[in-house]
């Protein structure tokens, strides 16, 4: 093993990537923990319930590594991902990429379908509006 990727696991942006992620990182030694584990949160000093804002890899050399950092080294280690790991760290291009990154983590929970609720209609006479629920 080469290091762990800590993720979210109550979020379901992060567990749809987990699941979509992990047949291509775990067998480069880079298995999905969730967060949420005890020993993974003792690992980070975290206190109870508490969960970084951001993806973690625990590296197997004692390094952690977080977000956008993260997630560029997971893709140098892919070599299809490579290429796309190398644009992003060109200058000019890391800040977009570091605020799209900071983005997404701090919507996270009300992306995709996790904020989808159907809306209700009221009826006020001639009036009508919609109210989400």
């Amino acid at each position: 093993m080469r290091g762990r990727v800590g993720f979210d696991a109550l979020c379901p942006v992060c567990s749809g990537l987990r699941n979509r992620w992990h047949p291509v990182l775990a067998p480069r030694g880079f298995p999905f923990v969730p967060l949420q584990d005890p020993a993974i949160a003792d690992e980070l000093n975290l206190a109870p319930g508490e969960l970084p804002g951001e993806i973690q890899l625990l590296l197997a050399d004692g390094r952690r590594l977080g977000g956008t950092d993260a997630l560029l080294y997971l893709a140098r280690r892919v070599w299809w991902l490579a290429p796309v790991a190398w644009v992003a760290m060109l200058p000019g291009l890391r800040s977009g990429v570091d605020a799209a990154y900071a983005w997404v983590a701090q919507n996270r929970h009300c992306l995709g379908d996790a904020c989808r609720a159907p809306l209700r209609r009221r009826h006020r006479g001639h009036e009508a509006f919609f109210e989400s629920p």
